[in-house]
């Protein structure tokens, strides 16, 4: 990783530099997918799964889960079983005319380094489009 930061400061010889910081970043977590898109027609049940793998370095446990806007989105956290070391989050929407929702799932965990984690999730229902002959 490299990051360059201009500075500013009073010095007349030097009003303003470039300030350039490098390491190494190291993967936490991985989400898959970061964020889900779910398209269907009303009537529909659109569902996914994302998954959650702390890294081996920095394991951590997910305490618990909010949704921010709480719309016909529903999100339902699983734990790991047995051997297994990914959290899951079923997402499962429904809607009975033609809709666009949208909902931000708020995951709090015990890592101090990555203490929430987001995931936001859209779900479009369009109408079904008649065929003209």
């Amino acid at each position: 990783m490299k990051k360059v930061i201009l500075v500013k400061t009073d010095d007349p010889e030097k009003r303003k530099f470039n300030l350039v910081v490098t390491g190494p970043v190291e993967k936490v977590v991985e989400i898959n997918p970061v964020s889900v898109y779910l398209k269907g027609t009303p009537g529909e049940s659109l569902e996914s799964v994302v998954t959650i793998t702390p890294s081996e370095k920095y394991k951590f446990s997910i305490l618990g889960m909010a949704q921010k806007i709480n719309t016909k989105i529903k999100a339902q956290l699983m734990e790991p079983k047995g051997d297994e070391k990914s959290w899951q989050i079923k997402i499962k929407s429904t809607s009975d005319k033609a809709d666009d929702l949208y909902d931000v799932l708020t995951l709090k965990t015990d890592s101090r380094y990555r203490p929430t984690l987001t995931i936001r999730v859209y779900a479009i229902f369009l109408k079904k489009q008649e065929s003209k002959s």
